[in-house]
C-alpha cells in the first residue's frame, strides 16, 4: 500500500468502518512515500493512519505544520485528519468508471431498501467480498436480463462447494425446479444469505428444493451414494 486511497480500500475489505480510520501526521517520514510505516510492504492496518500530506498535496498543508508555529496543536491535527479523509474520498471517485458508479448506485439501493426490507436486513450478513460479488451480478443481470445464469453465479460465489442442478421433468404445480447443494451448515447466516439471492435473482415461475450438508444421491456417481450422508430427492 502507497497512497491513501489504498488504506480506504483495505479497510473496507476488513470490515473497518472509515470513520474509525485516524490520520496523523508522523513525527518522521520520507519525502518519498505518502503512508508512513516500519515495514515498507505492510499488508495490515491500524486504525492509526501516519501519513506525509506533503507528498501529493503540499499546496494544501504547507502552511498547517509549519515548523515555527505550535499554537493550536490538537485542532491542526483534527483538520488534518478530516483533510485526509476528504481527499482519499475524492482519490477513489478519481478511479471509478460509468460501471462503478451504476454499481453504487446499486449498493446504496439495496442497504436503502429500494429492493425491499428482506434484502436490506439479510445484506448484513455478507461479507465485503460477498457484498461486491452481489452488486456486480445484480449490474451484469438488468445489463443482460439472464437470470438464472446470474443466480447460478451469485450462489457458487457465495458458497463455495455450491452444485446447481436445473430440473427439467414437468413438476406437479408446472413450476420449473432447481435443485441446490450447498456445502454448508444450515444456520441462520447461511439460510439468510440463499434468502437474499433467491429474492435478487430467482425467476418468479422457479422454486428451489435446498440441500445443506448432504448431496442427494446420484446412481453410479460414488461421492453422492455414501452411507450416512445422502440426501433423499
Amino acid at each position: 500500500m502507497n497512497y491513501i486511497w489504498d488504506i480506504l480500500i483495505k479497510a473496507k475489505e476488513e470490515d473497518i468502518p472509515r470513520k474509525e480510520l485516524s490520520f496523523k501526521l508522523p513525527a518522521v517520514y520520507s519525502s518519498y512515500l505518502e503512508l508512513s510505516a516500519e515495514m515498507l510492504n505492510f499488508a495490515e492496518i491500524g486504525t492509526e493512519v501516519e501519513v506525509n500530506p506533503y507528498y501529493r498535496f503540499f499546496n494544501i498543508f504547507k502552511d498547517l505544520f509549519g515548523p515555527d508555529y505550535t499554537a493550536q496543536q490538537e485542532l491542526r491535527e483534527f483538520l488534518l485528519d478530516i483533510l485526509v479523509h476528504f481527499l482519499a474520498q475524492i482519490d477513489l471517485y478519481q478511479g471509478m468508471n460509468k460501471t462503478e458508479y451504476h454499481k453504487l448506485f446499486i449498493q446504496q439501493e439495496l442497504l436503502a431498501g429500494s429492493f425491499g426490507r428482506g434484502i436490506k436486513r439479510n445484506i448484513s450478513q455478507l461479507s465485503c467480498q460477498e457484498k461486491n460479488h452481489l452488486i456486480n451480478n445484480t449490474y451484469k443481470f438488468y445489463q443482460t436480463g439472464d437470470q438464472i445464469f446470474y443466480f447460478k453465479k451469485t450462489v457458487k460465489q457465495i458458497f463455495k462447494q455450491a452444485i446447481v442442478y436445473i430440473n427439467d421433468e414437468e413438476t406437479r404445480d408446472n413450476r420449473n425446479e432447481i435443485l441446490l447443494y450447498l456445502g454448508a451448515i444450515p444456520n441462520e447466516k447461511n439460510k439468510k444469505k440463499l434468502a437474499l439471492i433467491e429474492k435478487l435473482f430467482l425467476p418468479i415461475n422457479f422454486s428451489t428444493i435446498t440441500y445443506w450438508q448432504y448431496h442427494f444421491g446420484i446412481l453410479e456417481l460414488a461421492a453422492t451414494m455414501k452411507i450416512g450422508a445422502t440426501a433423499l430427492y
